[in-house]
C-alpha cells in the first residue's frame, strides 16, 4: 500500500518511465501476461499523462471589431440574444474552443466568436485613431466602389478588421503613402486577417501608383470614418469620392482630392451658394504630394454657375483646416518645405473683399515624412 501511495505521488515522466521499463521487461522475460499489465498500467496512469493541462484564462476586457451577434451558447445555431455594435466594450469571461463567454456592461452574458474579438491593442488603436481626427474637419466624402478592407494601420499586411460592401458612404480626413508590400498568400491572411473573406485580395495594383519621387514603389491609402464612427485605412482603389455637384466638373483636367467650404454667396434666384477651397492632383501619376493645386471656386451670380477666381501652385499634405482671421473667414495648408525632409509649411489664408489673402506662414514638424 505504501508503495502504491509512492507511485501516485510521482510525476507524469517518472510514472510513464516505469511504465515503459516494466513492458520492456516482461516482454524480454517472455512473460504471457505483459500486454495485460501493460494495459492496466496505461489505464492507471496513461490519461493523466497524455492529457494536457488547460492554461487557466485570464479575464480581460475586450473590443468587437465589427458588427457581431451574441449568443446564447458557444454554438452557431444557437440562440441571438441581441447584436452588438462596432466596439463595443465588452468583459471577457472564459474562452471555449474558438469562443469567449462574455458579460456585456449591462450584464448580460452571452458568447462571441473569437475572430470578432479584439483586446487591449485593438481597443487603445481605436481610441488612438478617434482621438487624430478630433477638431479636423472632415477633406472630402465618398463610398467605396468595390469591396473594401478595412484596417486599422495602412498597409496590405497589416490585420483586415471587416470586409466593407460597395456603395460603404465614409469621410476622408488624411492620406497616407506606405512602401509596397506584398500581398500575404491565402494561408497567412486565413491565419492574419480576422475577416469573414480572409482571402479577398482588394488591394490591386494601379500603374499611376508605381513610382513615388525616389523611384520606390509605394501604395497609397487613406484614413476614413465610417457610417458607424469607426476611423480606419482604406486602399485608394477601392474608393471614389462623391464632391458637391456644382463643382464636381469645374477642372477636369485634374483630380479632386479634397474641398472645403470658405463662405457663401446669396443668389436672389438660386438662394444660398457655397465658394469651395478645392485641392487637385495631377491624372495619371503621383506628385509625391497629396495636391499641387488649389483653387478658390465661387459661385458667379450673373453666369449661376461656379468659377475659378484664384489658384495657387502647392506641395500639399493633407489636411486643410479651417481659420478665421479678424472675423474673416479662411482656410490653413500644409506644404513639403522645399529644402527640409523633416518639416513642412503651414500658410494661412483669408476670404477678404472678394480675394483670397495670405496672412501668415510658418515652419512645422512633419509627423509623416513620407509622401
Amino acid at each position: 500500500m505504501g508503495h502504491a501511495q509512492k507511485v501516485r505521488s510521482w510525476s507524469g515522466p517518472h510514472i510513464l518511465l516505469v511504465v515503459l521499463c516494466s513492458s520492456f521487461a516482461l516482454y524480454t522475460t517472455g512473460c504471457q501476461e505483459a500486454d495485460t499489465i501493460k494495459n492496466e498500467l496505461f489505464k492507471k496512469f496513461g490519461p493523466s499523462i497524455l492529457k494536457p493541462k488547460k492554461t487557466p484564462f485570464t479575464p480581460r476586457d475586450g473590443i468587437t471589431v465589427r458588427p457581431s451577434s451574441l449568443y446564447q451558447t458557444a454554438n452557431w445555431n444557437s440562440p441571438v440574444l441581441r447584436e452588438l455594435p462596432a466596439e463595443t466594450q465588452v468583459h471577457l469571461v472564459d474562452s471555449i474552443g474558438e469562443w469567449y463567454r462574455v458579460r456585456t456592461r449591462d450584464g448580460r452574458d452571452g458568447y462571441l466568436a473569437q475572430k470578432v474579438v479584439g483586446g487591449q491593442d485593438i481597443i487603445e488603436k481605436t481610441n488612438e485613431l478617434r482621438r487624430s481626427i478630433e477638431g479636423v474637419p472632415p477633406q472630402a466624402e465618398g463610398v467605396t466602389k468595390s469591396r473594401a478592407n478595412f484596417r486599422l494601420d495602412p498597409g496590405r499586411n497589416q490585420e483586415i478588421i471587416e470586409v466593407l460592401p460597395a456603395g460603404k458612404k465614409f469621410e476622408v480626413y488624411e492620406r497616407v503613402v506606405t512602401a509596397r508590400e506584398s500581398n500575404p498568400s491565402d494561408k497567412e491572411r486565413a491565419t492574419r486577417g480576422k475577416t469573414s473573406d480572409p482571402t479577398a485580395r482588394l488591394e490591386e495594383v494601379s500603374p499611376s501608383d508605381d513610382l513615388a519621387g525616389d523611384g520606390a514603389k509605394k501604395d497609397v491609402w487613406y484614413k476614413v470614418k465610417i457610417e458607424d464612427g469607426r476611423v480606419g485605412f482604406l486602399y485608394t482603389h477601392n474608393m471614389r469620392l462623391s464632391p458637391p455637384e456644382d463643382i464636381a466638373r469645374v477642372v477636369p483636367f485634374m483630380r479632386m482630392m479634397a474641398w472645403r467650404t470658405v463662405n457663401t454667396k446669396d443668389d436672389p434666384d438660386r438662394g444660398a451658394k457655397n465658394n469651395y477651397i478645392v485641392a487637385y492632383a495631377p491624372l495619371g501619376k503621383d506628385a509625391g504630394c497629396d495636391y499641387t493645386r488649389l483653387y478658390f471656386v465661387n459661385w458667379h451670380v450673373k453666369m449661376k454657375r461656379p468659377m475659378v477666381g484664384w489658384q495657387l501652385r502647392i506641395t500639399g499634405v493633407l489636411p486643410i483646416t479651417d481659420y478665421q482671421f479678424e472675423g474673416k473667414p479662411g482656410f490653413s495648408v500644409r506644404s513639403l518645405h522645399p529644402s527640409h525632409k523633416d518639416k513642412l509649411v503651414l500658410t494661412s489664408f483669408v476670404f477678404s473683399q472678394g480675394r483670397i489673402k495670405k496672412v501668415s506662414e510658418e515652419e512645422i514638424p512633419d509627423r509623416a515624412p513620407m509622401h
